[in-house]
C-alpha cells in the first residue's frame, strides 16, 4: 500500500492526478499481486524453504531501491514514445511497480506453505496470516499518508521501503549472503562521494558567513578555483587567468543576444565569484553592469580569490536582491543567479516579484533565470512552478537545457522570459545568433539546446507573496544527482534509516501481538481438551 501510495507522487509530476493515472495504478498493482499469488504458490509446492522465501523478499527489495536512480529515465522514455496521459501512466506504472509487486504478491502463499504444520489447522493459520498481512496494509496506508509524505521526500519513502524488505530478507539467509546484501545496501544508499577528499583539491578559504559556509578550493587537476556556498559549487574560475566560463552553465548568459542584440545594460541577481559578470564585462566592453549580492563575505572573496576588480563598467550592492531593486534603473537584461540545489529564497520566485521586473525592464529587455532542476519528471516542480508564474507576466517564456537533451536529468536550466510578443523556434533563433558580431557559433550552439515539448504545470502552484513553497518543490531535488556532483560534505543517509527502523517496529509490533494471541488460542484449545 505504501509503495502505490507514492507511485502516485512520482507519476503526478509529469502525467497529473487524474483518474487514468489512478486507474492504471490501482489495475497494475492488483494485476501484480494477481500474477505473485499464483506463481507464488506454484513455487512454494516446488522448492519450500526459508532461504528461498527470503530471497523473494530480497529481490523485492532490490527492484525497490533501484526505482528513485530509474525512474526519471523510465518516464523520459515513456515520453518519448508518445503514449500520451491515457496510456504513459500505464506503461509507467508497468516499469516501475511492476516487478516489486509481483515479487510482494509471491509472498503471501509462500508464507502460508511454510507455516502449514498440518491441513486441519490450515484455515486458521492462512487467515492469521491474511491478518498480520491486511493490518501491516492497514498500517502502511496511514503511516505513508499521514506522516512519512508530510514529512519525507518520495526518494527517501521509497529507500525506506526498499531497506525493509531486505532487513527482513536477512532472517533466513546465510551469514555469507547477509554480509553480501548489507554490502549492497551501502553501495546503494551511501552517497557516491562519502570518501571524496583528493588530495588534489585545496582548501585556500573557508568561513562561516551570516548566511552561508563559504569554502574555496583549488583543484589543481582542472587548474580551476571553485566557490561553495553550504557545500554545493557555486562559481569557478580558470586560475590562469582566462574568462571563459568552467561550468557551462553560466557561458549560457550570453543566449540572451539571441533575443535582443543591443544589450547595454545589465543586471545580476546574485553575484557568487562573479563568473559571469566578468566575462560580460570582457566579452562586451561596450556594456556596464550592475550586481547584487547579499553577502558581503561573498563579495569580498570574489575581490580578493575570483579577481574581481575596481572597474567603471561595474557596480555592486550589497543588499537583498528585491529591495536593491526598488533604488535602480531600468536594464535590458536582468540575471537571476541567486538560486541553488538545496536553497530558493521565495521572494524571488514570486509573481509579484517578477511584476518588478518587468517594469526594471526597457522595451525589448528581456529575465534570464538559472534553475537547478529537470524538465520532466520529480525533480520538475521548481522549474514547472516558476515558469507558471512568470508565464503570468511574461508573454513569452522559455527554456534551454544546459547538460544535454535528457529532460530528466537534473541539471541547470536556463528560463528566459522576454517582454516581446513573438514566439521565436529553433530556426529563429539560430538565425538571429549568426548575424550576431560577436560570440555567434557558441549562441547559435546554446539556441538549438531550447526545449520545445510543452511544460505540464497542471499539479504545480503559482508562487504569490502569500504562497510560494519553494522548500516544498525543491524536497525531491535535494535528494537528486546534479550535472556538477555532489556537495563537498556529503548527504546523510540516516532518514531511509530511520523510517525504515518504524516500519520493522510496527510490523513487529503486529506480529507479536499476533503471536500472543495465537498463543492463548492454542491455550484455550488444550485447556477444553
Amino acid at each position: 500500500m505504501a509503495l502505490e501510495l507514492v507511485g502516485s507522487r512520482l507519476l503526478a509530476p509529469t502525467f497529473g492526478d487524474s483518474i487514468f493515472v489512478w486507474g492504471n495504478l490501482i489495475g497494475v498493482v492488483m494485476t501484480g499481486l494477481a500474477i505473485g499469488y499464483y506463481y507464488g504458490g506454484k513455487i512454494a509446492d516446488k522448492m519450500p524453504s526459508y532461504r528461498n522465501f527470503s530471497m523473494i523478499i530480497l529481490i523485492a527489495g532490490i527492484f525497490v531501491l533501484i526505482i528513485p536512480p530509474s525512474y526519471s529515465f523510465i518516464i523520459e522514455l515513456i515520453l518519448y514514445s508518445g503514449l500520451g496521459d491515457r496510456y504513459g501512466p500505464l506503461l509507467a506504472c508497468l516499469l516501475i511497480l511492476g516487478g516489486p509487486t509481483v515479487l510482494l504478491g509471491m509472498v503471501s502463499p509462500y508464507a502460508i506453505k511454510l507455516a502449514a504444520d498440518d491441513i486441519i489447522h490450515l484455515g486458521g493459520i492462512s487467515g492469521g496470516l491474511y491478518s498480520i498481512s491486511t493490518a501491516g496494509s492497514i498500517l502502511g496506508t496511514f503511516f505513508t499518508v499521514f506522516f512519512l509524505i508530510p514529512s519525507f521526500g518520495v526518494r527517501t519513502i521509497i529507500l525506506s521501503l526498499g531497506l525493509v524488505l531486505i532487513f527482513v530478507s536477512l532472517i533466513g539467509l546465510f551469514w555469507v549472503e547477509r554480509i553480501l546484501c548489507v554490502l549492497i545496501v551501502i553501495f546503494l544508499i551511501l552517497p557516491p562521494n562519502i570518501m571524496a577528499n583528493p588530495i588534489s583539491d585545496k582548501i585556500i578559504y573557508t568561513k562561516e558567513t551570516p548566511y552561508s559556509t563559504l569554502t574555496i578550493i583549488d583543484d589543481n587537476n582542472e587548474e580551476t578555483r571553485i566557490l561553495y556556498l553550504n557545500n554545493l559549487p557555486h562559481s569557478a574560475m580558470y586560475l590562469n587567468g582566462s574568462s571563459n566560463s568552467v561550468f557551462r552553465y553560466t557561458d549560457y548568459f550570453n543566449l540572451a543576444f539571441a533575443f535582443n542584440s543591443e544589450i547595454n545594460q545589465v543586471l545580476f541577481i546574485g553575484g557568487g565569484g562573479f563568473s559571469g559578470p566578468k566575462q560580460f564585462l570582457d566579452y562586451y566592453p561596450e556594456i556596464k553592469v550592475d550586481v547584487i549580492e547579499i553577502d558581503p563575505d561573498v563579495v569580498q572573496v570574489a575581490k580578493d580569490y575570483f579577481g574581481v576588480t575596481e572597474n567603471p563598467r561595474l557596480r555592486i550592492f550589497i543588499e537583498d536582491g528585491r529591495i536593491a531593486l526598488n533604488k535602480l534603473g531600468v536594464y535590458d537584461l536582468i540575471v537571476l543567479d541567486a538560486y541553488s540545489k538545496s536553497y530558493v529564497p521565495f521572494h524571488l520566485m514570486t509573481q509579484e516579484f517578477f511584476n518588478e521586473l518587468y517594469s526594471h525592464l526597457t522595451k525589448n529587455g528581456l529575465i534570464l533565470s538559472n534553475l537547478i532542476s529537470s524538465y520532466i519528471g520529480d525533480t520538475s516542480d521548481l522549474l514547472r512552478a516558476e515558469y507558471k508564474t512568470v508565464n503570468l507576466v511574461f508573454p513569452q517564456v522559455y527554456v534551454f537545457y544546459t547538460a544535454n537533451s535528457l529532460m530528466a536529468q537534473l541539471q541547470n536550466l536556463l528560463l528566459v522570459a522576454t517582454k516581446n510578443e513573438n514566439r521565436y523556434n529553433i530556426e529563429i533563433l539560430i538565425e538571429k545568433a549568426q548575424s550576431l558580431p560577436k560570440n555567434s557559433d557558441t549562441i547559435v550552439k546554446y539556441s538549438e539546446t531550447l526545449f520545445e515539448e510543452p511544460v505540464n504545470l497542471k499539479d504545480v502552484p503559482i508562487l504569490t507573496d502569500d504562497y510560494a513553497p519553494a522548500e516544498n518543490l525543491l524536497n525531491p531535488i535535494t535528494l537528486s544527482p546534479y550535472e556538477y556532483g555532489e556537495e563537498r560534505l556529503p548527504r546523510a543517509a540516516f532518514n531511509p534509516i530511520l523510517i525504515s527502523g518504524i516500519w520493522i517496529i510496527g510490523f513487529a509490533s503486529i506480529y507479536l501481538i499476533y503471536s500472543k494471541l495465537k498463543k492463548e488460542q492454542i491455550l484455550n484449545q488444550k485447556n477444553l481438551i
